[in-house]
């Protein structure tokens, strides 16, 4: 099929992840609208946090280097093998977790409906990460805007005939299945041969290439987690309820500068492979230009509009907390440009640096959790998360510009 150029895929992944995005915060406003308690809010929080860690796990975050994988250094049949054994793996993991920490058995009921919910997410992701590197991003996108609209439509049916949570959560989940096959596994065909080898000898090569970044990956996730878990255990799960529907809106800086670098991958990937230093350098300052930008007219509208936007989004109670909507601005902010850093290190395949990083502020953020979250509740978790993502930021910017050097000194 012919490709896509990059403005066409540009638009059509940011339409497809803006009605995607949308529609998951839907999801944390429609459970507050449509159940009787702020406790199913807090379940489905719970979920959604700690099945975040695992869905790290079962992407195994390959992403970034299968897109950039220029020089085809493994078959499609390698990824999608590799990709099965690790959403096995990740469920699995998911199910001991949740037992390890002694949540009851209707949050555990929640977490893992939400997380098949999730596999599919992986599946699909892998689809798209072939047809990104094929520049059809058109088709990732349609199925973003698809997949949101059910997910809302068949949660809000499932809220309105049940009123249970995990009944709804088990019918989007049903119905995403369904459209997965029938749209995404149907398209993804025209472009490779999908093949699932459970014997295939590169498996292990792959876990061993991949293990570092995984590793890595999953510091990164539960660096986010480990401060919001913590709220939960000082507080009850109401508040961690309050903290995750004040924050799910913010999360739209983060991922709203996903939409301009995630297409760049495949050009970053060529400028390193042909050592075209001045290309790389100036693609990679304007990307940072446009990304600090979109955090600073975020963070503007914020000061001015937060509290009439929490106000008409939930209610006048949940409006007062329009100085923390602000403070996690900064935050969100400061993992959109983190996201971009980690796929600049995945094109120049320094996996153990990321490792390392991530390390780092996992630490930052276990240690600082306690004083922050005791002393300063909701906002506590917003000062352990800048701290830790100040640090990851500034490491990976200093790595990244030795990388760049580096292709100067080649060419």
């Amino acid at each position: 099929m012919k490709e896509k150029s990059l403005k066409s895929n540009i638009v059509w992944n940011s339409i497809g992840s803006f009605v995607y995005l949308f529609c998951q915060w839907l999801l944390t406003w429609l459970i507050i609208k449509l159940s009787n308690n702020l406790e199913d809010a807090g379940n489905l929080s719970l979920a959604i946090s700690i099945t975040n860690v695992f869905f790290t796990i079962a992407c195994f975050n390959m992403r970034p280097y299968l897109v950039s994988d220029n020089t085809n250094e493994y078959k499609v049949e390698d990824y999608c093998s590799f990709r099965f054994v690790t959403i096995i793996f990740s469920v699995i993991a998911c199910f001991l977790y949740s037992i390890f920490f002694r949540y009851s058995l209707n949050q555990l009921m929640c977490i893992m409906i939400f997380m098949v919910y999730k596999v599919g997410e992986a599946i699909v992701d892998l689809f798209h990460a072939f047809e990104q590197r094929k520049s059809r991003m058109d088709v990732g996108g349609v199925s973003l805007l698809l997949r949101g609209i059910i997910t809302i439509t068949f949660f809000t049916l499932g809220m309105k005939l049940f009123n249970n949570l995990n009944v709804s959560l088990l019918l989007i989940t049903v119905c995403t299945f369904v459209f997965i096959f029938f749209y995404d596994f149907y398209n993804v065909k025209k472009f490779e041969a999908i093949k699932v080898t459970i014997t295939n000898p590169n498996i292990k090569k792959l876990f061993l290439r991949f293990l570092p970044l995984a590793i890595g990956s999953f510091f990164g996730s539960i660096t986010s987690t480990l401060p919001k878990q913590y709220l939960e255990k000082v507080t009850d799960t109401k508040t961690l309820g309050i903290f995750s529907t004040i924050a799910t809106p913010a999360v739209i800086v983060q991922v709203a500068a996903t939409y301009i670098y995630n297409p760049l991958i495949v050009v970053f990937s060529d400028y390193r492979k042909k050592k075209n230093y001045i290309s790389f350098k100036k693609l990679f300052l304007q990307t940072i230009g446009i990304v600090t930008i979109l955090s600073i007219i975020c963070y503007v509208g914020s000061l001015f509009f937060s509290k009439i936007g929490l106000r008409l989004l939930y209610g006048e109670e949940l409006s007062n907390y329009y100085e923390l909507f602000n403070t996690i601005i900064i935050y969100t902010a400061l993992t959109g440009f983190l996201w971009f850093f980690h796929n600049i290190l995945i094109i120049f395949r320094k996996i153990k640096s990321i490792t390392i990083i991530y390390f780092i502020g996992f630490i930052v953020s276990f240690i600082t959790q306690f004083y922050f979250v005791n002393n300063y509740k909701l906002y506590g978790v917003c000062y352990t998360l800048i701290l830790s993502m100040v640090i990851m930021d500034v490491a990976m910017i200093i790595t990244i510009i030795k990388n760049i050097n580096n292709l100067k000194m080649k060419e």
